[in-house]
């Protein structure tokens, strides 16, 4: 698969489907799929979640993702739908869950390959849509702020 390409909407992934297809999927699909969230917020680590251990290993290769106005426009578009999501639900505020796993991989992804305002941006909006009786355990918010204050997933300067 080519990440860098599916990451501009120009071709699909392992699974044969464009970005832009992923982003069409119903909130049933997005629950019940795993294996999308990985091409769509890649990171430059396996996944100790998940039996796909896709992930970016080529530093050159986060360069050129970082570099490139579509792919971040792509990742910006893709993060504002799983937000989208994440509005429409309330499942994943109660207890621990995947998509409480997936807020982690997209915090890191975009600290990665976009900035660190906007991984902080998405946190922002993550808290601010919990819920007052909200009970997602405390682990999972700790993981959130790590994701964020990690000097590991620092975009650097280009």
């Amino acid at each position: 698969m080519d990440i860098y390409m599916f990451l501009k909407g120009l071709k699909p992934d392992n699974r044969n489907r464009m970005l832009h297809e992923i982003w069409e999927y119903k909130d049933r699909d997005i629950e019940t799929s795993h294996d999308f969230i990985q091409k769509m917020f890649p990171i430059d680590a396996p996944s100790h979640h998940s039996l796909n251990k896709f992930y970016l290993g080529d530093p050159q290769l986060i360069d050129q993702i970082r570099m490139d106005p579509t792919a971040i426009k792509n990742l910006l578009i893709s993060r504002d739908w799983f937000l989208g999501f994440l509005q429409r639900n309330d499942a994943w505020q109660y207890f621990y869950n995947h998509n409480q796993l997936r807020i982690t991989r997209i915090i890191k992804c975009l600290k990665l390959l976009v900035s660190h305002a906007e991984a902080q941006k998405f946190y922002d909006d993550v808290i601010f849509l919990k819920k007052k009786d909200s009970k997602i355990p405390a682990s999972s918010n700790q993981y959130w702020i790590e994701a964020l204050n990690d000097i590991h997933y620092a975009r650097s300067t280009l």
